[in-house]
């Protein structure tokens, strides 16, 4: 699955997904919002979360693009501007990737 996402701001996501939880349970006193409660209401839902993201540009840095689904992504970082991103560099990325152990948070020695 490829996503772009265009004019978007993860805080942004988060704190409207989190508005329309309160919205969906109404007034009255409520129990604490869960992470399935959020996910379900973000902008991404039913996508998977991302496996890898690639970052464009040199920066190394998020810049407030899928925090929350990022969580437990790989990142890619390159030095090339996104108007000059190649299948070339996609297929690196993707080589680059290939060779990560993908671990959730688990540590190495599990």
């Amino acid at each position: 699955v490829l996503t772009l996402a265009l004019n978007y701001g993860g805080r942004a996501e988060i704190v409207d997904a989190v508005n329309r939880v309160l919205e969906a349970r109404g007034p009255g006193p409520q129990a604490r919002v869960t992470e399935e409660e959020i996910g379900a209401r973000l902008y991404t839902a039913g996508l998977p979360d991302p496996d890898l993201v690639i970052r464009t540009s040199g920066e190394m840095r998020l810049s407030n693009f899928l925090l929350w689904q990022a969580a437990y992504t790989e990142l890619y970082f390159l030095d090339v501007y996104w108007p000059d991103f190649t299948r070339d560099h996609l297929i690196g990325a993707i080589a680059e990737y290939q060779h990560r152990q993908r671990r959730f948070g688990g540590t190495t020695g599990e």
